[in-house]
């Protein structure tokens, strides 16, 4: 437990400019580790993804090591220099620094500061998504066989579009056998919602877990793993099916989501199925699909 010497001790009510008091009101933490400490803490408390938690703190510790200032003494223009910094000397990309932004303004809002307030984040490139090709995504499926445990992992992210970190957050007792559904629990934005267990899906998981009960695995957890070991895995396995390319997990959430809307169905199912919160994060991939167009543009072209 940090001693009183590494805390600061300042008013302790204080609002933010968007309204209501804060949840980090009263003495803030002075050293690095402390602080980062609490913060991701207060992270937990709000419910946010590990991977936020995790993210968020190292945005963190980073900004306060180059700094060297207590956080209750940065200015804007500590917020601004460091911006520069990354962009200038680091050549961040957009995205990343969209996301030290938005860390370093939760992190000043957690602890009821106000510096930086409107202090503004760039406008990430929208790039269309990367996907396999459905001769891919079996290369991937044989590659796997041989694991039942693997085999199973890529069935459900290919067939049921689940993010990583909500595979692995799966319980055993989400599973649905007598409807063939997936209960999704508490995925991005805190929803529920449910993924159908199409027959090849299925069988992958009894032959897991069936083997999963000879090894006498106890967890409670559909697959046990933390996520970083599930993109090694698919990594891996995409190597060994000779892919050719980097693939990761969530390409296969894409390679699904494409593969539905070549085939007809509602964009408003794929939005519910893969639970996006509006329509408009689904339709990109509507440019995905080349053939589509080419088929829309081959019968609406004009004649000159």
């Amino acid at each position: 437990m940090a001693s009183s010497a590494t805390y600061r001790q300042r008013t302790p009510s204080r609002t933010v400019a968007n309204g209501g008091p804060v949840d980090g009101a009263g003495a803030i933490p002075f050293s690095v580790d402390a602080l980062v400490e609490r913060f991701q803490r207060m992270l937990q408390a709000k419910e946010r993804s590990p991977c936020t938690v995790k993210q968020y703190g190292h945005i963190a510790r980073t900004f306060l090591e180059r700094t060297g200032k207590p956080l209750d003494e940065v200015t804007r223009r500590d917020l601004e220099a460091y911006r520069e910094y990354l962009v200038l000397e680091k050549r961040y990309s957009k995205n990343s620094i969209y996301t030290t932004v938005r860390g370093l303004t939760c992190l000043c809002r957690s602890f009821g500061l106000e510096v930086a307030e409107g202090f503004e984040a760039p406008r990430r490139p929208e790039r269309l998504p990367r996907y396999l090709s459905e001769e891919e995504t079996h290369r991937l499926f044989e590659a796997a066989r041989g694991s039942p445990r693997d085999f199973a992992i890529l069935h459900v992210l290919a067939y049921g579009g689940l993010r990583v970190s909500e595979l692995c957050h799966i319980e055993l007792e989400d599973l649905e056998f007598e409807r063939n559904l997936l209960h999704v629990r508490s995925g991005k934005g805190d929803k529920d919602r449910e993924v159908v267990l199409e027959d090849r899906t299925r069988s992958a998981l009894d032959r897991y877990l069936a083997e999963r009960t000879l090894a006498g695995v106890g967890s409670s957890r559909l697959f046990p793993l933390e996520p970083v070991t599930v993109e090694r895995m698919v990594r891996r396995t995409a190597e060994r099916a000779q892919i050719g390319r980097p693939v990761t997990p969530h390409m296969l959430r894409h390679t699904l989501a494409t593969a539905l809307l070549s085939r007809g169905c509602d964009i408003r199912y794929i939005q519910k199925l893969l639970g996006h919160a509006s329509v408009a994060t689904t339709q990109i991939y509507t440019h995905v699909d080349t053939q589509a167009l080419r088929d829309a543009y081959q019968k609406a072209k004009p004649e000159y």
